[in-house]
């Protein structure tokens, strides 16, 4: 099978625990570009989350960030799709959440939002080099449209139910997914990142069975359904590895390089 297109995941995926990209990992992307194939993100991070480790990896290709609500190239800044939760809906979920005590944090534009700079607020920051700003109780009545909102859960168990609550509440109002095993990604009904992909696609002029995708997590499994060949990490929990068609090693063993080596970069 050839491929003109690999989308990879970036939290549990293309990054090993400590936030980083392997020089193992980052050799075998460099080798799908040399031979003429895109590579890019999807991921549920902003644009300048992801941007830092594009620029690593030396992509060209478009980014599919915030679950593809937010779509730049990484080399202009230009923006090829941008869809926001609208504000009523936004302020009603920061409603919702405030009365059941979950955390929850607003991205308006490249900026994140939280109700104070505790622990939980600053160690994100850490990991997605973003600079948390204190709202307290202004983050609930907010008038923008926030690209996204995420609520980071005291536990995987927690996660689930919270993204289980927002679905029976919101229904097809929001876009719900567990993004990691502590995150509950929120984002605009319309906007996914097989939705972002397709976008992209369309304007590349490939086909879905010229595509590959690589992924850990819930948010992932719109992709594998559209993807020609799908590859659930080995530190993927088993339901997400029960949908790819294949699971590779571990993000903290190269697994991504694995998975190119053997299903992109090997001669047929």
């Amino acid at each position: 099978m050839t491929f003109k297109l690999v989308v990879l995941d970036l939290d549990g995926t293309l990054l090993r625990p400590d936030n980083s990209i392997s020089s193992k990992t980052q050799k075998t992307i460099a080798e799908c570009i040399k031979r003429g194939i895109c590579v890019t993100i999807a991921t549920g991070r902003l644009f300048p989350s992801v941007l830092p480790f594009a620029k690593a990896l030396n992509l060209k290709d478009p980014l599919i960030t915030a679950n593809g609500a937010d779509i730049r190239n990484p080399r202009t800044n230009e923006q090829l799709f941008f869809r926001p939760i609208d504000s009523r809906t936004a302020r009603e979920l920061m409603a919702f959440f405030k009365d059941r005590g979950w955390y929850i944090q607003s991205y308006v534009g490249d900026n994140l939002y939280v109700y104070e700079r505790n622990e939980t607020a600053l160690e994100y920051g850490r990991l997605t080099f973003l600079d948390p700003i204190e709202l307290k109780e202004k983050l609930f009545t907010l008038n923008e449209s926030p690209t996204k909102l995420l609520s980071i859960a005291k536990s995987p168990e927690e996660a689930v139910l919270i993204r289980k609550a927002v679905q029976e509440e919101f229904g097809e109002r929001i876009y719900a997914a567990v993004s990691n095993r502590l995150f509950v990604d929120m984002a605009h009904p319309e906007v996914s990142k097989a939705r972002g992909v397709k976008i992209l696609m369309e304007k590349m002029g490939i086909k879905s069975n010229e595509m590959m995708a690589i992924g850990d997590s819930e948010n992932d499994l719109p992709l594998f359904e559209m993807a020609g060949f799908s590859v659930a990490m080995g530190n993927a929990r088993k339901e997400i590895q029960d949908r790819a068609d294949a699971v590779t090693s571990p993000n903290y063993d190269d697994g991504v390089a694995a998975a190119l080596e053997r299903y992109v970069l090997q001669d047929p």
